[in-house]
Parts: C-alpha cells; sequence; structure tokens
C-alpha cells in the first residue's frame, strides 16, 4: 500500500489563505482593506491580514496572494470549474463570439487575452486585475483555487499554463484526435 503524499507547504498555505477568506468574506471592513492589497500605495493595510500567508513583499509567491485576495475581496463569486481561458471565453459578447467560431478576426477580448498570455513574470498580475474586474462586472464567478495555482506556476511552467488557457479559450470543445 502507498503511503499518501504529503501537502507541500504552498498548498497548506493556499488552504488556510481561502479558508481565510471564505470565513471572512462578510467581513465589509477587512475586505476593504484586502482590497488595497490591489493598489500600490495602500498594499500595507493587507499585511497584517495576508502576512501569515505569506502575502508581504514583492516575491512571486506574496504576489500571487496578494493578487488572489486582494481579487476575491473585489468579487467574491466563485467556482471550481474552468481555468482563466474560460472566464475570458465567457467574457466574449455574441459578436466576437461569431468571430471567434468563423475565424473572422480578433475582437477586444481575444486581443486583450493575447496581451495576457504574452505577459512577462510580474506583467500577469496587472492583466489578470483587469480581466477579473471585468468578470465582476458581468457577474462571471472566478476560479480562485485555479488561478491561484496557475499564477503561481506561471514563474516556472509558463508554457504550460499558457497552454491550457489557450486551449481553454480558442478550442473548449475540441477533443484530442483518437490514433488510427
Amino acid at each position: 500500500m502507498e503511503k499518501p503524499t504529503e501537502k507541500t507547504a504552498i498548498q497548506k498555505l493556499q488552504e488556510k489563505l481561502f479558508e481565510f477568506l471564505r470565513s471572512r468574506r462578510d467581513d465589509r471592513g477587512l475586505m476593504a482593506d484586502m482590497r488595497c492589497v490591489l493598489v500600490d500605495g495602500k498594499r500595507h493595510r493587507a499585511w497584517p491580514y495576508l502576512g501569515r500567508f505569506g502575502g508581504i513583499g514583492d516575491t512571486h509567491l506574496a504576489r500571487t496572494v496578494q493578487t488572489v485576495a486582494g481579487l476575491y475581496a473585489t468579487h467574491p463569486e466563485e467556482t471550481s470549474e474552468g481555468d482563466f481561458g474560460a472566464l475570458c471565453r465567457a467574457l466574449l459578447r455574441e459578436e466576437e463570439r461569431k468571430q471567434l467560431a468563423t475565424a473572422e478576426g480578433v475582437g477586444p477580448i481575444s486581443r486583450r487575452f493575447q496581451h495576457l498570455l504574452a505577459a512577462e513574470d510580474e506583467e500577469i498580475f496587472d492583466r489578470i486585475i483587469r480581466l477579473v474586474l471585468r468578470a465582476k462586472a458581468e457577474d462571471i464567478p472566478v476560479n480562485y483555487q485555479r488561478l491561484f495555482e496557475d499564477l503561481l506556476n506561471w514563474q516556472y511552467r509558463t508554457e504550460r499554463v499558457r497552454t491550457e488557457w489557450a486551449r481553454s479559450f480558442w478550442a473548449p470543445m475540441t477533443e484530442p484526435e483518437e490514433a488510427s
């Protein structure tokens, strides 16, 4: 019998962060302080809450914690389905969706999504923030768990994350062809 693998420190941190965010979702004052983490000059207001989750500083982990926590405080509607590419696809208006289906050009969301995929290192965070704010405006829930993992992996496995998001956005219904 195989011994179950232990959770990594990052996975434990992630679980505790989401447990904290979900349990304090209705605390308007705390959520207001958490939203401050998305604004450079106000970031320090969220540090008392995010410090225990590694959310202080400019490391990739800290920026991931800050971004996800700030966005959750801004738009706490979450889902367990899909990745960020699927969220961006949900942002498409009908006209752009038709363009995408017929390969008749690139619309505004498609272009923003291409810019997102082209992001290097820290650029990803600002681009994610803008798209989640758009999702909030359209009442589209976010898979924050998956977003946290993907942002964390952006630093090391960028191509895998980009490919998964691109597949969800441009080819959500295609199945891999079976070998003959």
